[in-house]
């Protein structure tokens, strides 16, 4: 067979497999119907309550939590499935391999260091989320799963850098009041007390904010991609390298300057900005879809899988792979989990969909197409 016959050939298989796909998309979409975001969290919040009462068991609970994330008896990848932007159908020849995320090498403890204006450290503590400990030093009080800024002292104002390990949630009062939640991998970089026309902060990874109000001085939160500035309000910053960026207003306003592309956009609350290879979409979004982290769920709708996969790389701290397959690169799912779940618990139900085979080596987790 000539070189020109085995791509015809090959090209033919390539679209019988397309077309084969698409007639079975269709017929599953036929038989199951589109599920609802917020009836999924309402049952699973109910389902969470009701279990609590009955004082269940951790193995059931982790169940009901998993529901949302499909049952393999009823075609799971179809039921939690909100985009099908499979275009593309790949071959059966072995495809590459891409890293999301790999293990961090954070320290296992929260860090804080404060340095002065040459960048000496001046003062560095560790502590781990079991201690008991209590450290303070110069009005500032450090403890095991908050710090509290408000009373800070000194003549010079210093840096202060804090940084959250994988697996964790810590908050933070700044010295006007300003409380800030950090999710895992996360680090804030703020004045140990505000001075001056602004109150400038930066951030690296996710976090909440809840800004003390102040209509004379504006609250400053600095990304690698975006500025946002506000005078006081809540909402839910987003910005780990190699992943969508995002801004959800929950309550006031806040105005997201991208100086890359030169834009400048006002949100209203119940608004939610991606940012992602310099360009930008607003959309109106149920809000508690982005701020479920704070309460120890991870909480996705209509998010990449590659995305999903990166939170949980982050939050259990393991290597994840996946293979560049069309058909899970494009996929955007609605997916619940409790984050008291283990790494082993997590496999399994990732399992359960028709489409994905996952499987776990030492601290790397390979996420490929079920054949």
């Amino acid at each position: 067979m000539s070189e020109q016959e085995k791509t015809d050939h090959q090209d033919m298989n390539q679209e019988d497999e397309r077309l084969n796909y698409e007639c079975e998309q269709a017929f599953l979409r036929r038989r199951f119907e589109e599920p609802s975001a917020e009836e999924a969290w309402r049952k699973f919040r109910h389902g969470v309550m009701r279990e609590e009462t009955l004082r269940t068991s951790f193995r059931q609970r982790s169940r009901l939590v998993y529901w949302a994330i499909g049952a393999a008896s009823v075609a799971a990848g179809v039921l939690i499935l909100f985009g099908l932007l499979m275009y593309n159908v790949p071959s059966a020849a072995e495809k590459g391999i891409m890293t999301l995320y790999t293990a961090s090498v954070l320290p296992e403890a929260v860090t804080v260091e404060e340095l002065l204006d040459n960048e000496e450290v001046v003062s560095r503590s560790v502590i781990s989320h079991d201690d008991e400990l209590k450290i303070e030093q110069k009005g500032a009080v450090i403890l095991p799963h908050e710090a509290d800024y408000t009373r800070s002292e000194g003549e010079r104002v210093r840096t202060g850098v804090l940084s959250i390990p994988c697996g964790q949630v810590y908050k933070i009062t700044l010295s006007d009041g300003t409380e800030v939640w950090l999710n895992a991998d996360s680090r804030l970089i703020f004045p140990t007390r505000f001075t001056g026309a602004r109150r400038l902060v930066r951030l690296e990874g996710e976090a909440y904010f809840n800004v003390a109000r102040n209509e004379d001085i504006p609250f400053v939160i600095e990304t690698e991609t975006f500025t946002t500035q506000v005078l006081g309000t809540e909402f839910n910053i987003k910005t780990y390298k190699n992943s969508e960026a995002h801004v959800t207003l929950v309550d006031g306003s806040v105005k997201v300057r991208m100086p890359a592309i030169g834009k400048e956009v006002m949100l209203i609350p119940g608004e939610d900005i991606t940012y992602a290879e310099n360009n930008f979409q607003v959309k109106k979004v149920d809000t508690s879809y982005y701020t479920q982290w704070r309460d120890g769920y991870f909480y996705f709708d209509d998010m990449h899988l590659s995305d999903i996969l990166s939170d949980l790389g982050r939050w259990y701290n393991i290597t994840i792979e996946m293979e560049q397959d069309s058909l899970l690169m494009n996929q955007r799912l609605h997916f619940i989990a409790d984050r008291s779940e283990d790494i082993d618990q997590v496999i399994e139900n990732l399992n359960a969909f028709e489409y994905l085979s996952v499987s776990k080596k030492e601290n790397k987790l390979t996420v490929r197409r079920k054949k």
